[in-house]
């Protein structure tokens, strides 16, 4: 016999649940109480058991997916002869002593085959509140009567079994709004409830009540926009202070023929293997210091920020250095950077001098120890704005640090070809 596995109601407010994981797949045997399922409610995320013996037949939902509660996500084939729902399992009343006139028990009659309508549910929920309601939750029909629709119209035209709030504002964006009007409310993120719903209602009355309101148009994030957001917020919860400094920029301009950037790269690189904390990072309680220096070079576009590695900057020439920046902006224009390319750093450049910026502060990038801000040139000067991580440099390290930057952007031998 089949046994249909339904989106369990977890809470009194939920009318749908995201399928977070499977436990089981399908041909997988289950038994009574397996957990076949994880699903994620309005509260909480919870497991889902199997109140049959059988095996997986179908599954229907994929993982991540958001599901009415009462839609079937799975079937699962049991053996009558194995089922915990057997008839040698009801509970029966112990004959009375008192004779009963009724006639002798006859032979159960064979069961009609299972229909796709007449499959019993197994809801994993004890307690349904659509039980009380017939199969409409409280939620569909308060908002049915709000906009004084028939709910017997919609169950008619859905054949559902459990009606939900989805299916009422369903039925009212069909009833009320023309396809390309349902378009314009799905990009503008725009409620039916914004709209008298009494006749059938074009784009037209939709872009005019966007102009009208001056409606913004949402924009989705990038997966690289996510990535940015979550990189940022972490670095936002490091425990950070900055110190400020200049440094001379005679040299750099006596030797032109590589860019700032690059030769900040190589002598940080080189002053970073006199300071380790500056090559540190944490992992499960554990400090580890990388035998090399690599540094993140922030490049960006208009949307968008990267911060791919030089990776052990310290052993190389500055022309191999300069050729790497170079890389980089050629992968920027198009938009064709690895993750490779961002791993491997624990220290960070930001040089924003170029436009004229002066001075500023940068944001550490993901598990790095530190990053510095290079500001425009100035006076003969560069403003450099170190931010650290307190947990692995402190303040007298970072001084000494920048001590010893000062003296080597002044150092000729640092600037050899």
């Amino acid at each position: 016999m089949s046994y249909e596995i339904v989106m369990p109601q977890l809470s009194d407010s939920m009318d749908e649940g995201k399928l977070i994981s499977w436990k089981v797949k399908e041909g997988q045997k289950v038994n009574v109480g397996d957990v076949i399922a994880e699903v994620e409610s309005d509260k909480a995320i919870m497991e889902l058991q199997s109140f049959q013996n059988g095996v997986v037949a179908e599954i229907r939902a994929k993982e991540g997916d958001v599901i009415p509660v009462g839609e079937v996500i799975a079937i699962i084939e049991a053996n009558e002869s194995e089922s915990p729902v057997k008839k040698s399992e009801k509970v029966v009343k112990e004959p009375s002593p008192v004779k009963r006139e009724k006639a002798p028990v006859q032979k159960p009659q064979p069961k009609p085959a299972v229909t796709k309508e007449t499959k019993p549910k197994i809801a994993l929920s004890k307690h349904h509140p659509d039980d009380e309601t017939g199969g409409i939750s409280p939620k569909a029909r308060a908002k049915a009567a709000q906009y004084g629709v028939d709910t017997q119209t919609i169950v008619q035209k859905t054949s559902k079994e459990l009606l939900h709030v989805k299916d009422v504002e369903a039925y009212l964006r069909e009833h009320y709004f023309t396809p390309k009007a349902l378009s314009l409310l799905d990009k503008y993120g725009l409620d039916i409830a914004s709209f008298a719903l009494n006749h059938k209602i074009d784009e037209t009355e939709v872009q005019e009540f966007i102009d009208k309101n001056e409606t913004p148009l949402p924009q989705p994030l990038t997966q690289m926009q996510k990535a940015i957001i979550a990189n940022v917020t972490a670095s936002a919860q490091k425990p950070v202070y900055h110190l400020y400094e200049h440094i001379d920029a005679q040299l750099f301009l006596e030797h032109d023929a590589y860019s700032i950037t690059a030769w900040l790269i190589k002598i940080f690189a080189n002053v970073m293997m006199t300071h380790e904390a500056f090559r540190s990072r944490l992992q499960n309680d554990r400090l580890i210091i990388s035998p090399n220096a690599s540094i993140a070079v922030a490049v960006a576009d208009a949307k968008n920020l990267y911060m791919p590695v030089v990776k052990d900057a310290n052993k190389r020439a500055i022309a191999d250095i300069a050729k790497e920046l170079a890389s980089f902006k050629t992968k920027l224009q198009e938009k064709s950077f690895s993750a490779q390319d961002m791993q491997g750093s624990s220290f960070g450049i930001s040089n924003l001098g170029m436009l004229g910026v002066e001075p500023f502060d940068a944001m550490i990038n993901k598990n790095d120890a530190g990053i510095v801000a290079i500001g425009g040139l100035k006076d003969g000067q560069i403003s450099v704005t170190l931010t650290a991580d307190h947990r692995l440099i402190n303040g007298y390290e970072a001084a000494l640090f920048m001590q010893d930057l000062k003296q080597e952007v002044q150092n000729p031998l640092q600037f050899k070809d």
